[in-house]
């Protein structure tokens, strides 16, 4: 068979404005920008991108431009450019590698096979750790070809490697196609192992993500013969990250100390962390360092003071591309409490696999099957609620909030002439449990006079000047009956505030009123 040369590449970020400088944008442009430059010296018979394109999944137009500019070359230049998704710009219908597929520009991979002579390359999208146990692998059965060899291309971290979320043996066991090699992304290191005579590699980010990826950048040329497959390294000539330690001593002069060292090497167009460590007691101006580092042409310039912990530029050495964020999403809205309406809604919006269009529909649908099971005849669902009623706390202040039928809290507004000064500040001194205590107490001799649910009650009530009049009402968990009391004229100056009540009929409610529901306690 001929000789066949793939470029394995990845994590390219394109857009990535790291430490908010356009300048390094740029770099992650030039960098992929070389990957293409050698392809095509080289005539490559294919490059292979494993995920991570861009760097948002939302790219300006810029990026989108760049990197359509950079994939053109390669078109111009014969050179097939094979590709899947990878977790960052990850959407959740339509990819831009679709965008791209649609110019013909790129090709993205997947269960069927792309050829290249005798070799058959295939594709699986970055999948979120959380889906990886329920992966279909039957989506590949009777895929396979005549090819001599099978590559695989994925986006995921796997074992043995550190970090792993995905068994690669397992996938290679449970994959119906014979495999010979699988190019990974993601993971932002070159490194290669084989597993069960299959060579597992990754090829490593373009350029830099932090200042933990402190190696050579590089990509991947897998040569592809008749004896078999080989896989090699190519360096990328990237922007220096520079790191100069500083270690100051008890009783000198800190800025003198860190200037002098910073002038022993050449800081000029470099990103430059000054690392601070030994007596903790001498005091750094980080703005000062900074300022001086710009000074001397530094394009970037950070200080990390390792006594104290202070990083200028903040820099994540770990970012969050080892967990899935649909995850994270979950367990933040678990502490929500939200309803099932709001639960169901929440799974309709963020499923990846319901295209922004049939949200609504969807939604309509689901809501429809959801009150469909409801049984709206029973008693309304309460939700829990925390009323903090103790002397001297707010609620216990105003008095004027209580727990409504529906579970939420209402106002029940207390006129001053209701009661007197002297009833309220009694009432006001005791808790709500010393007050039912109390009216035991008081009814016990007599028999309790209290609600008790399915029971009608007969109830005195007396104000002075009143006429007491016997009412019936029914338990207080069913509040289709008021209790009336009627005053009568000639009652007497003994009435509230000292004057003589007119004859008048108050009732609490001028009829007893349906049930009325509200949706929201349901959904």
């Amino acid at each position: 068979m001929d000789e066949i040369r793939i470029i394995h590449t990845g994590d390219t970020h394109l857009g990535y404005r790291q430490y908010h400088s356009d300048a390094r944008r740029q770099d992650f442009f030039d960098a992929f920008s070389a990957v293409v430059d050698d392809a095509v010296s080289m005539d490559a018979d294919a490059v292979v991108h494993a995920g991570d394109l861009f760097d948002s999944r939302n790219p300006t137009l810029d990026d989108i431009l760049d990197a359509m500019g950079l994939f053109s070359r390669l078109k111009n230049a014969g050179i097939p450019l094979l590709a899947i998704v990878g977790n960052h710009e990850s959407k959740q219908s339509t990819q831009w590698l679709d965008l791209y597929g649609s110019l013909g520009l790129v090709t993205r991979l997947g269960a069927r096979a792309y050829r290249l002579g005798e070799v058959a390359v295939y594709g699986i999208d970055s999948v979120p750790k959380t889906k990886i146990p329920l992966f279909d692998y039957s989506v590949f059965r009777d895929k396979g070809t005549d090819a001599r060899y099978n590559l695989l291309v994925m986006h995921q971290l796997v074992k043995p490697f550190p970090f792993g979320d995905w068994d690669i043996k397992e996938l290679i066991d449970s994959l119906p196609i014979e495999l010979d090699a699988v190019l990974l992304g993601d993971n932002h290191k070159q490194e290669t192992i084989k597993v069960d005579d299959v060579w597992v590699t990754y090829a490593g980010s373009t350029e830099r993500n932090s200042t933990s990826e402190r190696e050579p950048r590089s990509y991947n040329i897998i040569t592809v013969r008749d004896s078999g497959i080989e896989i090699s390294k190519k360096v990328i000539n990237t922007r220096d990250f520079l790191f100069i330690p500083v270690t100051l001593a008890e009783g000198s002069d800190a800025h003198e100390e860190i200037f002098s060292r910073v002038m022993e090497y050449d800081i000029g167009g470099k990103v430059v962390f000054v690392e601070i460590s030994g007596d903790a007691r001498l005091k750094v101006d980080l703005s000062e360092t900074e300022r001086f580092l710009l000074s001397k042409g530094a394009l970037v310039p950070g200080v990390r003071d390792l006594r104290t912990g202070v990083d200028t530029l903040n820099d994540q050495t770990l970012k969050v591309t080892f967990s899935d964020p649909n995850d994270v999403v979950r367990e933040e809205i678990k502490k929500m409490d939200l309803t099932a309406g709001g639960l169901l809604l929440d799974d309709i919006i963020r499923d990846p696999l319901i295209v922004k269009t049939r949200v609504g529909d969807e939604t309509e649908a689901k809501l429809g099957q959801l009150l469909e099971s409801i049984d709206f005849t029973g008693p309304t669902p309460l939700r829990p609620l925390s009323l903090d009623v103790s002397p001297g706390s707010e609620e216990a202040a105003d008095d004027k909030q209580v727990v409504g039928q529906s579970g939420r809290i209402e106002e029940k507004n207390v006129s001053s002439g209701d009661v007197s000064d002297e009833v309220s500040d009694e009432v006001s001194d005791e808790t709500p449990d010393e007050v039912m205590d109390k009216v035991a107490d008081e009814t016990s001799d007599e028999g309790s006079n209290m609600p008790v649910p399915g029971q009608k009650h007969t109830y005195l009530t007396e104000m002075p000047g009143e006429k007491i009049v016997p009412t019936e009402k029914k338990d207080a968990f069913n509040d289709e009956e008021e209790s009336t009391t009627v005053k009568e004229e000639g009652a007497g100056k003994s009435g509230v505030n000292g004057k003589a009540p007119s004859a008048e009929k108050k009732t609490g409610r001028d009829a007893a009123k349906p049930r009325q529901y509200n949706l929201g306690d349901y959904l």
